[in-house]
C-alpha cells in the first residue's frame, strides 16, 4: 500500500473549491466522516448527519466532497462505502489512530462526554498537553469543549508535563482506558470532551491532528 498523507486529504477536503467560499465542516470533521464510514460501512447519509455537530446541508457538503475526490461511493440504498482510495486513507490513518470509543471517565475529565483517541508511537511530539486542550477549545468553543492528553510511558499512564501517574488518583478511569484502548510505550491517549458527544469525538480528532504535519 502506498502511505497516504492522510492529514493533507483532510485538508484538502476542506479547503475552499474554485475559489469559492470554505465550507462550514473542518478537517477533522472529514476525518471523523471517514472513520466513521471506514468502521461501519455502509454508512447511511442519515446516520452520518445525526453523529456530526454541523447541520445536514454541510454534511452533505461534505459527503459529496468525500465521493467527488473518490474517498466514497453509494452503495445502493445502504449507504456509503469506501472506495480503494478511499481505502487506503482510511489504513493510513488507521495505522496512527488505530481506535476511538466514548469512554465513561467523567471525573477525568472537564466535560460529561468523553471521546478517546489513540494515537501511536506520539510521546515525543507532546509537552504539555496544552497545544492539544487548546485547539479542542478553538474549535469547539470556549466552555463548551476541552482535550486531555495522556501518555504510556514506562508502563504506567501519566498525564503531562509532570508526568502525573493517573491511576493514583483515577484508578477506575485509568482502568477503563486501559483494558479499552490497550495503549503501548509511547502512545498517546487523546480525550475530547464536552457536553455533546458528537463535539467531543471532533474535538478530540481536532487536538489528534496537532501531532502530525502535513506531508
Amino acid at each position: 500500500m502506498i502511505r497516504v498523507s492522510w492529514k493533507r486529504a483532510f485538508v484538502h477536503l476542506a479547503e475552499p473549491a474554485d475559489g469559492r467560499v470554505p465550507p462550514v465542516f473542518k478537517p477533522y470533521h472529514a476525518a471523523v466522516a471517514l472513520m466513521m464510514i471506514g468502521r461501519e460501512q455502509p454508512l447511511g447519509r442519515y446516520e452520518l448527519c445525526e453523529n456530526l455537530s454541523i447541520g445536514e446541508g454541510s454534511a452533505r457538503t461534505l459527503l459529496k466532497r468525500l465521493a467527488e475526490s473518490n474517498y466514497i461511493a453509494a452503495d445502493g440504498k445502504q449507504g456509503q462505502r469506501l472506495t480503494a482510495a478511499g481505502d487506503d486513507l482510511f489504513k493510513a490513518f488507521s495505522s496512527d489512530v488505530p481506535i476511538g470509543l466514548f469512554l465513561d471517565i467523567a471525573p477525568l475529565i472537564v466535560h460529561s462526554q468523553a471521546f478517546a483517541n489513540l494515537v501511536k508511537g506520539k510521546a515525543a511530539k507532546i509537552t504539555d498537553g496544552i497545544r492539544q486542550r487548546d485547539e479542542a477549545i478553538i474549535q469547539g468553543g470556549y466552555g463548551k469543549a476541552g482535550a486531555t492528553t495522556l501518555i504510556q510511558r514506562s508502563g504506567l499512564l501519566v498525564m503531562p508535563p509532570d508526568n502525573f501517574n493517573v491511576l493514583s488518583a483515577y484508578e477506575r478511569e485509568t482502568i477503563l482506558i486501559l483494558e479499552s484502548l490497550r495503549p503501548e510505550e509511547d502512545d498517546v491517549i487523546v480525550v475530547g470532551s464536552a457536553e455533546d458527544g458528537n463535539l467531543a469525538r471532533e474535538v478530540s480528532m481536532a487536538a489528534v491532528m496537532t501531532l502530525f504535519d502535513e506531508e
